[in-house]
């Protein structure tokens, strides 16, 4: 499937930027965000989601709390949890609506209490099939489970963007990860689209396992890039994977500096199942991944 969100006036999908917690946002996640609206056209959505399960458990007499400045452990009552969510919505939700008036981007705001995966699923097929989710939370390691969740349970989306603990900057060039030939033609598209916004130069990052197959994919991308009017501002490079270890590539793609990269969900750099690690401990800007 090609990366796209629903422009605003087609009313068939929107950024969806998921939202949680009682810590500030990400705001590399609300940067990335804001550039998906611009280079589509689209609305943003920021949806904080009230998980129950964080309520049924304040209701147990042992429950506790620590404050994130230390001190002794507290009881946390119901309304006093229901009481910080409020104002932590209210923070995010301002943030994400300053930033996307300094980008021109319409942002809506919504507050719901679901199972998450169910909160981010409902939205999305309110919107149409059109959407990408922005997971507002950096993603660690160990939450390659949460993210094949997030692909399996949320349908009407064409992809996911996701961000780690060492995510800093949105702008540099953006870096499409392109494993599979039949995807190279959207997946250029969509990089030519995000780099617009922000008058960045765009990376065809090709990877295979055969090096006849990379030149061959490598001579076929030069023909498809040179048809643009900006293939001046296209590079290619060759990635030779003998295996499926996601840790070279990552280093790959850190040595662009990227402020996105966009690859498949299922490849090599993010195989259902396969351990966030490499890309928690090294990514510096947002990953799209796509379906």
């Amino acid at each position: 499937m090609i990366a796209h969100v629903a422009a605003a006036d087609e009313r068939s999908g929107r950024v969806v930027l998921w939202l949680s917690g009682t810590t500030a946002a990400s705001r590399i996640a609300i940067d990335a965000a804001m550039l998906l609206g611009e280079a589509f056209e689209a609305e943003v959505e920021s949806l904080y989601v009230e998980d129950p399960q964080l309520f049924d458990l304040a209701a147990f007499p042992f429950a506790r709390v620590i404050g994130e400045a230390g001190g002794a452990w507290r009881p946390l009552p119901q309304d006093a949890l229901e009481r910080e969510m409020r104002f932590a919505a209210a923070a995010m939700h301002r943030q994400v609506a300053e930033a996307g008036l300094a980008a021109s981007v319409t942002c809506h705001a919504r507050n719901v209490r679901d199972e998450p995966l169910r909160a981010v699923a409902q939205a999305c097929a309110q919107n149409g099939p059109w959407n990408v989710v922005i997971v507002g939370e950096p993603m660690a390691a160990g939450d390659e489970g949460r993210l094949a969740e997030l692909f399996d349970g949320v349908r009407d989306t064409t992809g996911a963007v996701i961000t780690g603990p060492m995510a800093r900057r949105t702008r540099g060039s953006v870096v499409a990860v392109v494993e599979d030939f039949e995807r190279l033609g959207p997946m250029l598209t969509a990089a030519r689209r995000l780099s617009a916004p922000i008058g960045a130069a765009v990376k065809l990052m090709l990877v295979g396992d055969r090096r006849d197959e990379l030149a061959w994919m490598e001579g076929e991308a030069r023909l498809i890039c040179a048809s643009g009017t900006d293939a001046e501002t296209i590079s290619l490079e060759s990635v030779l994977a003998a295996n499926d270890d996601a840790a070279p590539l990552v280093a790959v793609l850190q040595q662009h500096g990227p402020g996105l990269a966009l690859a498949q969900y299922g490849g090599r750099l993010a195989a259902p199942g396969a351990s966030l690690r490499p890309l928690a401990s090294t990514l510096e800007c947002p990953l799209l991944l796509v379906r």
